[in-house]
């Protein structure tokens, strides 16, 4: 089965469709569990969710699973840093999606996270998983060379990926500090999600989102190729800008 690729103009309003009715589905009958990238490729997209609220049903159902965060410390003593830290992924959502959402909908968003030492045994199921493509083909915190039995675990971050966010004019933590170390779901997180949609933007992802469709298969050492195995790959949808495609 190929993926089915969506061209758009813009992810705003074209991702924020396709959570919309899936909220509306699950929220119907329970809880709805979202986890999303929390780097500058989705701001539109929680800029439009915010402004929109009022299109989408049940916010009080809906279920924020941190998939990645920055950790401090050293092994095997390592702590999530401070929401308050500029290097905070989760500090990154609250500010720019969570937040702005609890004053407009007057409902607060629980964030549902790992603890760092319990990481073997936390499983959360998630509805809607949203991935966006990174340096070496990254998603989340998961690394070149990351097994596919891989699931919920500590990362030892490259140092590419830590400058790509951090560097001058980044949109989303320009000037922060990463560690080296970060917490992120796996492989097995992908293969297990009920919906898996990749957003890509931009034209500096032109290169990286050729080889993304150049695959046909799992290649631990790009990661988000994981969306070519046969066990989730029915179950993906890719946003691409028109910019991508040049």
């Amino acid at each position: 089965m190929v993926l089915k690729k969506n061209i758009v103009v813009s992810l705003d309003k074209s991702v924020a469709d396709f959570w919309k009715n899936l909220q509306k589905k699950y929220t119907a009958i329970g809880k709805f569990s979202v986890a999303a990238p929390l780097s500058s490729t989705p701001l539109s997209t929680y800029a439009w969710i915010v402004e929109n609220f009022h299109e989408f049903e049940n916010w009080e159902k809906l279920q924020f699973v941190l998939m990645d965060e920055m950790l401090e410390g050293d092994y095997p003593h390592f702590q999530y840093v401070s929401t308050d830290d500029s290097a905070s992924y989760e500090g990154f959502a609250r500010r720019n999606f969570l937040t702005p959402l609890g004053e407009k909908t007057g409902i607060t968003i629980p964030v549902i996270k790992p603890k760092i030492e319990d990481l073997n045994d936390f499983h959360v199921g998630i509805d809607l998983l949203i991935l966006a493509l990174g340096v070496k083909g990254n998603y989340a915190n998961v690394m070149p060379g990351t097994p596919l039995s891989i699931g919920w675990h500590i990362a030892h971050l490259i140092p590419e990926f830590r400058q790509a966010h951090t560097v001058k004019g980044s949109n989303s933590y320009e000037g922060a500090t990463f560690r080296e170390y970060g917490m992120s779901l796996g492989p097995q997180q992908v293969l297990n999600a009920k919906y898996v949609i990749v957003i890509i933007s931009g034209k500096k992802k032109r290169g990286l989102s050729k080889q993304l469709l150049s695959y046909n298969a799992f290649d631990p050492e790009f990661p988000l190729s994981i969306i070519y195995h046969p066990s989730v790959k029915d179950r993906v949808q890719m946003f691409l800008t028109e910019d991508v495609l040049g």
